[in-house]
């Protein structure tokens, strides 16, 4: 006579519906907290992307300064609203030949994010990581 291995009871019938709301909850909580996570890595992103713009526009500016003792003309000054290296802020590069000062500021396109500035005193402004 021939035995089937499994008792008819212990066939197996596929997902019950509670099975799959438990488990599209999971996914939902798991969703619920890597997006937040998500969203504070892209905005430390587009910071290095602020950070990384205006510290070679120091570079180039400091330079200029070694080699004409001033900033006034240097390639940099007077940018106005140019866009940043990773395409998030708007650059613009003031100089003043009075002071032989200048003053870069990054201004982000997400509204939810603080703009950055960086003077020729090196003084910060804003969220440097």
């Amino acid at each position: 006579m021939f035995h089937h291995p499994l008792p008819f009871s212990a066939k197996n019938r596929g997902m019950t519906l509670i099975e799959i709301m438990v488990t599209v909850a999971i996914i939902a909580i798991l969703a619920g907290i890597g997006w937040p996570m998500f969203e504070k890595q892209m905005a430390k992103q587009r910071v290095s992307d602020a950070v990384l713009t205006l510290t070679t526009i120091q570079a180039q500016l400091e330079k200029c300064l070694l080699n004409t003792g001033t900033y006034a003309g240097c390639a940099p000054c007077g940018t106005s609203d140019g866009p940043s290296m990773g395409g998030n802020y708007k650059i613009t590069v003031q100089c003043d030949a009075t002071l032989n000062a200048y003053m870069a500021t990054a201004i982000p396109y997400d509204t939810t994010q603080e703009a950055l500035g960086l003077s020729s005193l090196g003084h910060k402004t804003g969220p440097w990581p």
